[in-house]
């Protein structure tokens, strides 16, 4: 009989840092904060099993995006859609910054669900660049 460790699977849950919108957030509601880290990692199945990785037609794991920002209430994740980036970006270009950077300030607030895919979220954001940040491109 073998022994299986809990523990760590609970640790390494209570670690993860909260996703800055839920299934459950309502139009209105903002997160803002300064970004301290944006990578790639594995993107979890949606109705998969917990910590189940979705895979593309090869097998192969797909990345999905993260923007880690330090808010008022703790850090938190950000996953961007093609419709969040799509608002960061015009909020970029609003901002005058060619590059999305360490630093920076970025807000983000879910506007609605969007009218032609109700599956779909619509965001509006604001970008102010780091200081010294010039940018070298996105």
């Amino acid at each position: 009989m073998t022994s299986t460790n809990f523990g760590q699977r609970f640790t390494a849950a209570a670690a993860k840092i909260p996703s800055a919108f839920g299934k459950n957030s309502t139009p209105g509601t903002t997160v803002y904060g300064r970004i301290t880290k944006i990578g790639e990692q594995p993107k979890l199945k949606y109705g998969g099993a917990p910590g189940e990785v979705d895979t593309d037609d090869h097998g192969n794991a797909i990345q999905q995006l993260f923007i880690t920002i330090e808010t008022p209430n703790g850090p938190r994740n950000l996953y961007p859609t093609s419709r969040m980036e799509q608002a960061i970006g015009q909020a970029m270009n609003a901002s005058g910054a060619t590059s999305f950077d360490v630093g920076a300030t970025v807000s983000v607030t879910y506007t609605g669900p969007d009218p032609d895919n109700d599956k779909a979220r619509l965001y509006t954001a604001v970008y102010t660049p780091a200081l010294g940040a010039n940018g070298g491109g996105r």
